[in-house]
């Protein structure tokens, strides 16, 4: 059988670049495309991404570019900046995907919701009431991924071709100088005593997972829709810190703290959980997190 070809989008980034290396051992026909390279694709344009799709003729487009600096996006400049690669660029991937019948993967997050609900949220939840600048723009991108396909907000979506999925992760970790674990490792090296919260709770997910499942999306074409897929249970960012350090075998105490100790502009949800209802089994987030810390 002929192998899929499939145009990876943010593929310098922690997911991507992920993605790309476990889609070439799989021996699909891979394509890359980032914003630092030297022909890559501008999302936020849609001659730019007309002429990319034009020019790789994927099966799959599978889009992890994303402005994912929370902070920063309270800022109004950045906040621009933000929503074109976030809400504008998603748009310009879906409808020329649609008008190529180009099956499209969207990476999107926990963010879209608020604290709306402490036991986790379904893909079927549409109570969306982000807090923060980020989670609004990635929101947009999921609402302007449905304008483009041309369905009616709140269906069960994108059933004909070609394929749109909408999947959402949740504290993603894996290589990388500036991801949670890495901070966590450089700090207990640093300080005598960290400081993590206790009232933020989440899902962790590691990239690798996470790949596997964009691949069986690729590979199997369930139908189309919103995906969660994050790590099985749940953790606080302290919990989640002390896990980290007992498997390096470091022993710094992590001391309990509360966001509002932050002075943060940018609003966090106190829980953020998604529950994984149409993906086969999920690894449980200590077992992810297991392997990384060991591999």
């Amino acid at each position: 059988m002929k192998s899929k070809k499939v145009l990876v989008i943010g593929s310098h980034g922690l997911l991507g670049s992920t993605l790309v290396k476990l889609l070439k051992d799989k021996n699909y026909e891979v394509y890359t495309s980032d914003i630092s390279d030297k022909d890559g694709i501008d999302i936020t344009k849609p001659e730019s991404v007309e002429k990319q799709l034009e020019k790789t003729k994927p099966d799959f487009v599978v889009n992890c570019a994303a402005y994912t600096n929370v902070e920063a996006c309270e800022d109004l400049e950045q906040y621009k900046i933000a929503y074109a690669v976030n809400a504008d660029g998603p748009k310009n991937l879906a409808h020329e995907c649609r008008n190529r019948n180009i099956n499209f993967i969207h990476i999107s997050t926990d963010y879209v919701f608020g604290d709306n609900d402490e036991d986790g949220y379904e893909e079927s939840h549409r109570s969306f009431n982000p807090l923060n600048k980020y989670g609004e723009t990635k929101l947009a991108g999921e609402k302007n991924i449905e304008m483009a396909r041309g369905c009616i907000e709140g269906s069960d979506y994108y059933s004909q071709s070609p394929l749109f999925y909408v999947v959402r992760t949740s504290a993603l970790f894996g290589e990388g100088a500036t991801n949670f674990i890495a901070k966590i490792m450089q700090y207990a090296k640093e300080k005598e005593f960290l400081e993590v919260v206790t009232d933020e709770i989440v899902s962790p997910t590691y990239v690798k997972d996470l790949s596997e499942g964009i691949i069986y999306l690729i590979e199997y074409e369930p139908k189309g829709g919103v995906y969660h897929y994050s790590g099985e249970g749940s953790c606080t960012r302290n919990e989640f810190a002390k896990e980290i350090l007992k498997l390096a075998g470091i022993d710094t105490p992590v001391k309990p703290t509360t966001l509002d100790k932050f002075n943060r502009k940018a609003k966090i949800p106190n829980v953020s959980i998604l529950k994984n209802t149409k993906f086969p089994e999920i690894r449980g987030w200590k077992e992810m997190l297991a392997e990384f810390m060991t591999r």
